[in-house]
């Protein structure tokens, strides 16, 4: 991959770092290996090397450290549960494990400034056990150094070695990493990288670790002090995909999002599954882990597919101002992932984003809440737990769109008010929005509801009822937002000309390719009633608009009964359309939208008629079916219990399926061979937003005139939706 050494280049220019070595690659291949710009600037200008050695800083953490915690733990020596003063003998310290320190969980502060008056490890493990604990140990993370340099006394004492010889036994010398250690010899400063031209020093760090408390205990510490090539790196990421250094079940614990509930980004010692939009680097998966160090220093591992990206810089150099670490991880990563990995998948939703920002902005809030059953996190945690974690968020008010809280109800079931701990208050039947009394004494109207992309689906219109009764009532609105299930690229079918309906509410297409949050927006710029509230949005992280449910990562939640999986979903595009006429839509099957069919159907003779473009990404076949009532989904399907000659269409490639045009080209067949048997019933103007596409269908109109004839009012509505990601 030459163009990497393009991007590197360009990612020292973009974050005016001195240099940098870059190391990306697989289990069983190297991907890139280069070298960009200088290790140092002064006192003498040296060209960065492929074996420069760099300062890992916070590296330090997990490829020494933690390792170490690890296989002493893997070992039986070393218990991550017990309480650390039974290791450390410091009465303070039984309040907190080995864990929680391992997990940043302890209740510790980031780190102190007390490199002037105190000298080595024993001195600060004396200093550390002097301090109150910030809360009760394990209740939140707060990144902390003071906690490695326990870790690194546990080393210490369990290993019956100090770290650094224990890492070389254990770690480096195992893994031939010949270069890699605290302390480097004279004789290797030189090639090492420089880091800041240091005023409590009175020298430029080269070879010498810039971490001051480090400094301070001798250069030795479990927070700072490795020193390392990137290829001595590469060996390690190597043995850690591939088993060779901690064994599977002891990766599968560094990698649990259960290890900290309120932060599930936080492994053992690992940071996990990295945000795209962070400061850190990322590769997207789930179970990727890493580490960033303050000197610009970065890994990142994928332990399911095997790649792995190492990043070494020296930004501090020669002065802290310049660093820009953030600049110079994303400008490498993002070509990097692009080049590596074909779909970016690891998306976070709005609800996550609430966690991974210390639960702002509902954090000391009464809040309102628009949701239901498919309102999950990442992790799959429905947004009533999530928000249970922070005890200064008070859900006063619940509040469910078409087919309940739990999602069970039938489309058009009138859903009664429901009752449990916190009122549930049906806004689908009689009531269509919350009153003025139901929204008194809220501070935040929050909105979280998974839309599957359709202009027919009602949870949008409940969305924009509720932002008009919050409105007039003063109370401010924020949306968790999710990705739009079909992607955000492809827009299909009509811009709605008619919009006061429940299923089009607004002048879009059919697949609209908009989240709930920009609809909101949407909606906000095109409703002068709405021009007064105030609206915020948590956004997505890491969802490039062409990826559909499949390949997010998220867990799929059925959001309503006859949605049951994303077939069905893409397929809805087109085949709700059926609903507006004599046709069974697949209701009182296990798969509805995905076979359409009435008893009067010739559906051979239909399928025939089609063009391969009308039915691209798809198959369709005959088939006989009988819709059966289903208790929960459908109890009194159209033509229950009556033989149908079906439409079966099964999604081959998903990128590929245009269900509009499939329907298009099936009704205008129907109306062709049927015209006595088919008929046309009111709710279809409705759901098409206007009477066009019938009058269309009905005059004649073929599929690539009709979809040409539209194509203009589908541009001018792309030009000016909002677009947020």
């Amino acid at each position: 991959m030459n163009e990497l050494q393009v991007v590197l280049d360009k990612a020292v220019r973009d974050a005016k770092a001195p240099g940098a070595v870059a190391f990306a690659g697989r289990y069983d291949k190297d991907l890139f290996y280069g070298a960009s710009g200088y290790r140092a600037i002064i006192p003498d200008r040296l060209r960065a090397e492929k074996d420069t050695l760099y300062d890992l800083a916070s590296l330090t953490k997990v490829v020494c450290t933690t390792t170490c915690i690890l296989l002493l733990h893997e070992r039986g020596a070393l218990d991550l549960e017990q309480p650390v003063s039974e290791i450390i003998p410091v009465p303070s310290f039984r309040r907190f494990t080995v864990r929680h320190l391992l997990t940043h969980t302890a209740g510790l502060p980031s780190h102190k400034v007390w490199y002037k008056e105190t000298k080595g490890l024993d001195a600060y493990v004396e200093r550390i056990g002097t301090l109150e604990l910030g809360w009760e140990p394990g209740l939140r993370r707060n990144y902390s150094d003071l906690g490695f340099m326990l870790l690194a006394k546990v080393v210490e004492l369990v290993g019956r070695d100090s770290l650094d010889a224990f890492a070389e036994a254990h770690i480096f010398k195992p893994l031939a990493m010949k270069h890699t250690g605290f302390n480097p010899a004279a004789k290797q400063r030189k090639s090492c990288a420089a880091t800041e031209d240091c005023p409590w020093r009175g020298k430029v760090m080269q070879g010498e670790v810039h971490d001051e408390n480090a400094y301070a205990i001798g250069g030795v510490s479990g927070h700072a002090g490795l020193f390392a090539p990137a290829d001595d790196l590469a060996r390690f990421c190597r043995a850690m995909i591939g088993e060779k250094l901690l064994k599977r079940e002891t990766l599968s614990k560094v990698s649990d999002p259960r290890n900290v509930a309120t932060y599930p980004w936080q492994g053992l010692g690992w940071k996990m599954d990295p945000w795209a939009g962070g400061s850190e680097g990322y590769l997207p998966a789930r179970r990727a882990i890493g580490h960033t160090g303050w000197t610009g220093t970065s890994i990142w591992m994928d332990l399911d597919a095997g790649y792995f990206s190492i990043l070494l810089s020296n930004t501090p150099h020669p002065d802290r101002t310049r660093r820009r670490n953030r600049t110079l991880r994303q400008t490498f990563h993002d070509p990097l992932v692009r080049a590596t990995y074909h779909r970016q998948s690891n998306v976070h939703t709005g609800l996550d984003r609430v966690v991974w920002d210390g639960f702002d902005p509902v954090k000391g809030k009464r809040i309102g809440l628009l949701t239901n059953q498919g309102a999950v996190d990442s992790l799959g945690r429905h947004i009533l737990d999530v928000l249970a974690l922070d005890h200064d968020v008070e859900v006063a008010q619940l509040f469910s769109p078409e087919h309940g809280f739990t999602g069970q109800a039938e489309a058009g079931e009138k859903v009664a008010n429901q009752r449990a701990q916190v009122p549930v208050i049906s806004l689908y039947g009689e009531q269509k929005r919350p009153t003025a009394a139901q929204l008194q004494g809220l501070d935040l109207f929050v909105i979280d509801l998974p839309d599957i992309g359709a202009r027919y689906y009602t949870y949008m219109s409940t969305m924009k009822d509720c932002m008009e009764a919050c409105a007039r009532a003063g109370v401010a609105v924020h949306i968790l937002d999710r990705p739009n299930p079909l992607g955000g690229e492809v827009l299909e079918g009509p811009v709605a000309t008619r919009t006061n309906s429940l299923v089009c509410s607004a002048p879009i297409p059919i697949r609209h390719g908009m989240t709930l949050g920009e609809l909101a927006l949407f909606y906000k710029q095109i409703d002068t009633g709405l021009s007064r509230l105030k609206l915020t949005v948590s956004r997505l992280d890491n969802w490039p608009r062409r990826v559909m449910a499949p390949d997010n990562s998220l867990p799929w939640v059925s959001p309503s009964p006859n949605i049951p999986n994303f077939d069905s979903a893409l397929l809805y595009i087109g085949m709700c359309l059926f609903e507006g006429v004599n046709v069974n839509e697949g209701r009182g099957t296990d798969t509805p939208f995905q076979i359409i069919g009435a008893p009067w159907l010739d559906a051979q003779r239909v399928i025939d008629s089609l063009k391969p473009f009308e039915y691209l990404g798809c198959t369709v076949t005959a088939e006989h079916y009988t819709p059966r009532a289903i208790p929960g989904k459908s109890t009194n399907p159209r033509y229950k219990d009556e033989v149908c000659q079906g439409i079966r269409i099964t999604v081959e490639r998903a990128e590929h399926a245009r269900p509009f045009t499939l329907a298009y080209a099936l009704l205008s067949a129907m109306h062709r061979f049927h015209r006595d048997e088919m008929a046309w019933r009111d709710f279809f103007d409705t759901l098409a937003g206007g009477d066009a596409l019938r009058t269309a269908i009905q005059s004649g109109v073929d599929t690539e005139t009709y979809l040409y004839s539209i194509s203009a009012a589908r541009e001018s509505f792309v030009k000016r939706r909002p677009s947020i990601y």
